[in-house]
């Protein structure tokens, strides 16, 4: 059975294809024991890196092992006594979150990478994602292929800094013959910002240089091995129209609740209309009606819950829009509030776990925003706290504060209006295997996520976030309230708990990519790429919301998320436009392996 969300007919005409789909099943794990463990696999693969204008080679050895305890644990080391960089512990995390997803492995594992040189930034995400998934499939690292990457939660191979101090280094010392590099970056920026052809620069030591998108096309080179199709779909090579609106709706699960959804959508749409009418700078409110239009064509399409996604979209940036207008005592006391509710909101659904797919659909949306009403809430507070009663609008704490008190305002209504429909997801379907390790999965994804915030600090420092860049205001307000969360989900929260780390993980991804963008060379048109990178996003997540649908759930929200996701991602295609994906992706993927689909 095939389906994905749909779009209008304009939106199609600029999406990716999806390809015919196959079984797509989870199973306990690739190991070398039979219930899919470890008994200390390992393997090397190089690494290439670069510090300013050195570059250098060096290798990764990976083992990986049954955990003491059952709990997921990663042992990175390397030969510099000043440490594992916190950006190298936020790759490393990613590859083996992504990894892990992709291919529904166990969480129970402990990983060991030894680097024997120290590497500060992005660049051993791919190479290590498929050296994992190697240990994985039980294949070899053939000799003579390097790998220069970062890689998202979904697979895809992000583009680094670098890349030609990196093959000028692996000429020096020779033995690589192929060099993989992500798509689009077969022209790169050196440190003197100078275009370099890499495929010329290769060719003077002997070697040669391909361009690849994901980590499946780099395992393929590098072990000379396909991973499975349905695992593993190949995007198209470029985009072609989606299905209409009608074709194939025989085929899709019920939608439980749909006249709810509808109503969802109206209020969400309400909520921002009455935002907008009450914002002062109109520039700022250009966003919130671009959603609102995505959440006209997705409603006109047939797609109400790609139209509610939207929806909550244009309520969150009209909200943003509107913040300005608000006084620091009101953003103060609306934050105050807030928190207060958000966690009455998260104990609710703490004594309430769904029990089925569908319910659990609904559960990843509204614990997720009912969490991130708490942390925004508490961001805000704390930014506003030691204001000064004057609306002093050029203070970046005080227009931060603002921001994230209606932020929160307006998550936490779409919190309660998810609450609200509880009882109509409860009748759907699909059934929840009680023995999944909800609490190994949570455990990944919250670590994976506190390397990325950590990362990004690292980097950022400690000063305030712009009001403006929401990616990062989401981001750190989750990282500021963490360990309250942690406390509000408890030792029984399995639910509580992986909601919060799937968004989370989610959350973090986008502002440490946009950090670490790469200039793109004058002359050299990124569009390819960014198509590549949005088709592969597209279609892993489109295969991960199919096998939910062949387990008989229509999870409608992260069908909804997907479709949003896409119609964002090709109406305004720029280089971060597939970090869109992560939310649909991982959702999809924590609903897979709560439902303890095997793969087969």
């Amino acid at each position: 059975m095939r389906f994905r969300p749909l779009v209008t007919t304009a939106l199609a005409l600029v999406c990716v294809v999806v390809l015919a789909g196959c079984d797509l099943r989870f199973s306990l794990g690739f190991g070398t024991g039979s219930d899919g463990s470890f008994d200390g696999d390992e393997l090397t693969v190089p690494v290439l890196y670069a510090h300013g204008a050195k570059g250098g080679v060096t290798s990764q050895r990976i083992t990986a092992a049954s955990a003491d305890g059952g709990d997921l644990s990663i042992d990175i080391t390397e030969n510099d006594v000043s440490g594992v960089a916190p950006v190298t512990q936020s790759a490393t995390w990613t590859a083996v979150a992504a990894a892990t997803l992709l291919t529904g492995a166990r969480p129970d594992t402990a990983y060991t990478f030894g680097l024997d040189a120290r590497i500060d930034t992005p660049g051993a995400g791919a190479v290590t994602a498929v050296g994992v998934l190697a240990l994985y499939y039980g294949t070899e690292v053939q000799p003579g292929v390097a790998l220069a990457g970062g890689v998202t939660p979904f697979g895809t191979v992000s583009p680094v800094a670098g890349l030609p101090e990196q093959v000028s280094a692996a000429i020096e010392a020779g033995g690589i013959d192929t060099i993989l590099v992500p798509a689009g970056q077969r022209i790169a920026v050196d440190a003197d910002g100078a275009a370099v052809d890499l495929d010329q620069l290769a060719a003077t030591g002997g070697m040669t240089i391909a361009e690849v998108a994901d980590v499946a096309s780099a395992y393929a080179v590098m072990t000379g091995e396909d991973l499975p199709e349905a695992a593993f779909p190949t995007p198209a090579a470029s985009p072609t129209p989606l299905p209409s609106a009608t074709e194939g709706s025989e085929s899709l699960p019920d939608t439980p609740g749909s006249e709810a959804i509808a109503a969802a959508v109206d209020d969400a749409r309400a909520r921002a209309d009455t935002a907008l009418a009450a914002t002062v700078d109109d520039a700022r409110a250009v966003p919130a009606r671009a959603a609102l239009a995505r959440a006209q064509a997705l409603r006109e399409a047939g797609d109400e819950a790609g139209a509610l996604s939207a929806a909550v979209s244009a309520a969150d940036l009209a909200a943003v829009a509107a913040a300005s207008a608000v006084s620091v005592e009101d953003a103060m006391a609306s934050a105050t509030a807030t928190r207060a509710a958000a966690a009455e909101l998260l104990a609710t659904w703490a004594q309430n776990p769904p029990d089925t797919l569908d319910a659990a659909d609904l559960a990843l949306e509204g614990i997720g925003a009912a969490a991130e009403a708490y942390a925004l809430a508490g961001y805000a507070g704390s930014a506003l706290a030691e204001q000064p009663a004057s609306d002093d609008a050029d203070d970046g704490d005080l227009e931060g504060g603002r921001t994230a008190s209606a932020l929160a305002s307006s998550s936490l209504a779409t919190a309660q209006a998810s609450i609200d429909r509880r009882d109509v997801a409860d009748d759907g379907a699909g059934a929840l295997d009680r023995d999944a390790d909800l609490d190994g999965l949570a455990s990944l994804l919250r670590r994976a996520a506190i390397a990325a915030s950590d990362a990004y600090d690292a980097r950022a420092g400690d000063g305030p976030v712009a009001a403006d860049d929401l990616a990062a205001l989401r981001s750190r307000a989750l990282a500021a309230s963490r360990d309250d969360l942690a406390a509000l989900a408890g030792d029984d929260g399995s639910w509580l708990a992986v909601a919060i780390a799937t968004l989370s993980f989610a959350r973090s991804t986008p502002p440490l990519l946009a950090q670490s963008r790469v200039r793109v060379p004058d002359g050299v048109d990124p569009a390819v790429a960014v198509q590549q990178r949005i088709a592969v996003g597209d279609e892993y997540a489109v295969r991960a919301v199919e096998a939910l649908a062949d387990a008989g759930a229509a999870v409608p929200l992260v069908r909804g998320a997907l479709a949003d996701a896409t119609a964002t991602a090709v109406a305004s295609p720029t280089p971060g436009a597939s970090t869109v994906y992560a939310t649909p992706f991982l959702r999809a993927r924590v609903l897979a392996f709560a439902a303890g689909v095997e793969r087969d």
